[in-house]
């Protein structure tokens, strides 16, 4: 086999993987919310409202089984097929997780919220697209040096602030009426426990080569870390689907992480350093693209606006306002008696 060949068969396996890790994402959302929703139906304590009964519900297992397996497929098509074509394609998660909760959970998503779905996505895809390459690191020892540098401890830190500032401070207030405060959590936290994974990642294929790995310290340390980053994450994610519309709480979250996850790995792995000028714009306008999405789909969710309901609002307008209001012209006598009225 030629190495066009081999290209081509593996650029179909990263591809076929991206897809199906995509649908395992988004049936996930799905399956948590509706074990939620059986629990709360049985009148156990909600996970919004600190229960934990979901860990007894099979549902919920089968949603966070579900989301596993997507992501393993997900961390695998990056083996087969370039970043620039699996990361976007994670985007069709929302997308997934959006039509099925239509179907299965019987929400509602209106012209807004679809809007601003499908900014979300082009404003990631553009981000990620533009997007310099991560810097390359090969051992755990070339990990650690990135992993002392001040940005990114800096970056660690204030992470790590204001999630706590977030969770003991903001939840109790606003937790369950602002859907981005466990967004925000479960995001920030995100990006650390993908530098965490990128790291094991790494110290996995040194053992497969025959390095001693698990006698260095910065493996089982990152580990830890990314046990209790994922706990994090999968507390606050089952406190925002309890509360909150999985069409809402989906494509914000994707939003949030991916973002979060960049800015992580800028930081980590300098790739602003190599930006070009089309990447900056590309970046900048990728964000905008989003911050437009975001607003759409948050600010008019309870808007009852519809493709049905869109002919009343072109041909007619609420009672009170004037643009439904007939006009009479005026003869010359009537404008010139105004006038002297006037006078």
């Amino acid at each position: 086999m030629d190495n066009g060949a081999f290209y081509r068969s593996d650029f179909y396996i990263g591809l076929s993987l991206a897809i199906i890790s995509s649908f395992f994402i988004g049936g996930s959302f799905i399956l948590k919310k509706k074990g939620l929703l059986r629990l709360a139906s049985k009148g156990s304590m909600r996970a919004g409202q600190g229960g934990y009964a979901y860990l007894k519900e099979w549902l919920w297992w089968a949603g966070l089984i579900s989301m596993g397996v997507g992501e393993a497929a997900n961390f695998a098509a990056y083996a087969f097929a370039p970043a620039t074509l699996v990361t976007p394609l994670g985007a069709m998660s929302v997308l997934v997780s959006a039509v099925l909760s239509t179907y299965f959970l019987n929400e509602k998503l209106n012209i807004h919220g679809k809007v601003g779905c499908v900014l979300c996505i082009l404003g990631s895809t553009v981000m990620v697209i533009h997007a310099p390459q991560e810097e390359e690191v090969a051992s755990l020892s070339v990990m650690a040096e990135k992993l002392k540098d001040p940005g990114f401890i800096i970056f660690a830190i204030c992470i790590v602030v204001s999630t706590m500032i977030l969770i003991f401070f903001v939840v109790p207030h606003y937790g369950q009426k602002n859907v981005l405060v466990y967004i925000l959590i479960c995001s920030v936290i995100g990006s650390l426990s993908v530098s965490c994974v990128k790291g094991l990642g790494i110290g996995i294929k040194e053992l497969f080569a025959g390095t001693a790995v698990l006698k260095e310290p910065l493996f089982w340390a990152l580990l830890v870390c990314l046990v209790v980053c994922v706990s994090i994450q999968i507390s606050y994610l089952n406190k925002a689907l309890d509360i909150f519309n999985t069409s809402i709480v989906t494509p914000i979250y994707y939003v949030f992480f991916t973002t979060s996850v960049m800015m992580c790995s800028a930081i980590l792995f300098k790739e602003w350093l190599r930006m070009s000028t089309d990447g900056v714009v590309g970046t900048v306008s990728g964000f905008l693209t989003i911050i437009m999405g975001i607003f759409l789909l948050h600010a008019f969710k309870d808007t009852p606006f519809s493709w049905d309901s869109l002919p009343l609002y072109l041909h007619g307008a609420p009672r009170g306002s004037t643009w439904n209001q007939s006009y009479i012209a005026l003869s010359n006598h009537e404008i010139l008696g105004g006038d002297m009225g006037k006078k």
